[in-house]
């Protein structure tokens, strides 16, 4: 389960958006969206995909952008991850538990810190 941790850089980011926008129009509908989502993970319910596709959203116009996609790519890897994982995690859930493990404060997580979270002391 630990794949998502490849889909760091950019271009793989922008190589996802490109599968998924299907009339290449250049933005991902929430149609386009859902079924990116839904590839990396089947265990989130329609509401969450909505509402993720509502705060990535930032410019309000129903559509995403590939730089208002590649901010969401992290948040669906670390989702799947811990579905993968067997863990219940909510968006709110999974924040808090990054902020738990979050030893430098920095927003992110190291392998060191991951692996805190996910089997307690490494």
């Amino acid at each position: 389960f630990f794949w998502f941790m490849v889909v760091k850089s950019y271009k793989y980011k922008n190589l996802i958006f490109e599968k998924f926008d299907k009339n290449k129009n250049g933005k991902l509908s929430l149609d386009e969206f859902r079924e990116a989502v839904l590839a990396f993970s089947l265990n989130i319910s329609e509401k969450e995909v909505t509402q993720m596709f509502k705060d990535i959203d930032v410019d309000g116009d129903g559509e995403l952008s590939s730089d208002e996609f590649a901010s969401s790519v992290d948040k669906i890897e670390f989702h799947a991850a811990m579905i993968g994982l067997g863990k219940e995690c909510t968006e709110e859930k999974c924040a808090e538990m990054v902020k738990t493990v979050d030893a430098d404060g920095d927003g992110y997580l190291s392998f060191e810190e991951f692996m805190v979270m996910i089997i307690g002391e490494f």
